[in-house]
């Protein structure tokens, strides 16, 4: 088995072809089909089901493709310990975060970034908190910022930064003069929310079960996959919603979305950095793990990024 094997397999379980996979790697098909060949014939395990519908993994493969991931992830590690020998001229960080953190809090570290470290190039995935969390578990990222996170020995989570989900409503909706509404109020509303894997939806449902309150009182009807989604449902009158403070300032300075208390009810959430506990750290992802400490703090950052 080799690093070129494993890329090899990669390639092929992630676009399910042999063709497309080789031509990811710029190989022949048939070459590529006798490394992953001689794959299976190594562990004597079937890796891939062969159909006519296209290339299938197969339990050991499942569990070869997550680790294969992972060692090439320590390789990239280790080609940056090395290269962090001569400091940090050239160097990039795979980062994982979820929608509050990757819209309002990444992109003002950037210059900080630019400036500090001009050699490091980062390299983004954006999800909710539960695919940032399975990136990091199999490789795919190395350093995660989320707004939830689940118990499991293998993360290493480090607070980072609160944020508070507020109630908003559009600029026509009956309840905008309203200075105030009762939680009995809310649940004549029609909500929308985000996905059940956001860090949001998490904290929303935490929030409502600790005020004695049972979340399916309340009218959903509909869950959308990004916070910039929900506002903009809102802001054209699609009912109320939950989302971070953080997103909503230039909404409120515009007046597209109005924000109301909620007698008795305070949401405030985590947000998180965090990694495998058990891989080591890039010195790129020390030097980023570093300036979010620093940085995310009242006014370093300014308003875009925090209250």
């Amino acid at each position: 088995m080799t690093l070129r094997q494993l890329e090899l397999f990669i390639a092929v379980a992630e676009t399910r072809s042999f063709s497309r996979g080789a031509e990811l790697i710029s190989l022949t098909q048939s070459t590529v089909s006798q490394h992953i060949a001689a794959l299976e014939e190594e562990f004597d395990t079937q890796l891939l089901d062969r159909t006519s519908k296209g290339i299938f993994l197969t339990a050991g493969g499942e569990v070869f493709l997550q680790h294969a991931r992972r060692v090439l992830a320590e390789r990239d590690v280790l080609t940056q310990a090395m290269a962090g020998l001569h400091g940090l001229e050239k160097a990039t960080l795979k980062l994982g975060a979820s929608n509050i953190p990757a819209n309002y809090l990444i992109p003002c570290l950037l210059p900080v970034l630019q400036l500090k470290h001009p050699g490091i190039s980062l390299h983004m995935k954006i999800g909710d908190s539960r695919d940032v969390l399975d990136d990091l578990r199999s490789g795919k990222v190395e350093l995660g910022i989320v707004g939830g996170r689940v118990d499991d020995e293998i993360f290493s989570y480090e607070p980072l930064l609160k944020d508070q989900l507020v109630m908003i409503v559009g600029p026509d909706h009956p309840l905008k003069s309203c200075s105030s509404v009762s939680l009995k109020e809310l649940t004549d509303e029609l909500f929308i929310v985000r996905e059940e894997g956001s860090g949001t939806y998490q904290a929303l449902q935490k929030a409502f079960l600790s005020a004695g309150i049972d979340p399916d009182a309340f009218r959903v009807i509909a869950r959308l996959g990004s916070n910039e989604a929900v506002r903009r449902a809102v802001a054209a009158g699609l009912g109320c919603a939950f989302v971070s403070d953080l997103s909503i300032q230039n909404n409120l300075r515009h007046g597209e979305l109005i924000k109301l208390d909620v007698d008795g009810l305070t949401i405030e959430r985590q947000l998180w950095l965090v990694k495998l506990r058990e891989r080591s750290s890039s010195p790129a992802a020390m030097a980023v793990s570093a300036l979010l400490r620093h940085n995310t703090v009242p006014n370093n950052f300014g308003q875009c990024c925090l209250v």
